[in-house]
């Protein structure tokens, strides 16, 4: 026997109370991180950049579950470009976590900032929540600038 159901959604880009709170409260550490790399001794600097190294590489990870996930509820099915960036942010999240953290908070900050453009995009597509499309680049964009911090802060 197959079952069959229709889903009907009804969005807005109004960004919901849980959205806000999730979404910027998983950007905290990045920005105590980015403040610890600079103002504290070089042991405590180093462990706040491997901290924002470990934690970019778990959000990557966990954004490229995300991406799946809406796949699922994807008109149609999932699309390419949802399969390509849910297979490229896990490749990218799992590559940051074996990498030294240098080169591991580069490439997060090269990946939030394509993220701050992408999830827009994907949004306007119908492949992510309408919400992002005011969401994203904004918290993207914070996430770019204190993981770029991070990272400036082991190379200046």
């Amino acid at each position: 026997m197959t079952h069959t159901r229709r889903i009907e959604l009804h969005e807005t880009d109004r960004v919901p109370w849980l959205g806000l709170i999730l979404g910027w409260g998983a950007m905290l550490p990045f920005a105590l991180c980015s403040a610890g790399a600079w103002l504290l001794d070089t042991q405590i600097a180093d462990a706040a950049r491997a901290a924002a190294h470990l934690w970019g590489g778990a959000l990557l990870l966990f954004f490229s579950g995300v991406r799946r996930g809406l796949s699922f509820r994807t008109k149609g099915g999932p699309t390419m470009s949802q399969m390509l960036t849910f297979a490229g942010l896990f490749c990218i999240g799992l590559t940051v976590l074996l990498v030294p953290v240098s080169w591991g908070l580069g490439l997060i900050t090269l990946t939030f900032a394509a993220l701050a453009v992408a999830d827009v995009h994907a949004a306007q597509h119908g492949e992510a929540p309408l919400y992002f499309t005011r969401l994203r680049p904004w918290q993207m964009t914070f996430a770019t600038a204190a993981v770029a911090l991070c990272w400036a802060a082991g190379n200046a």
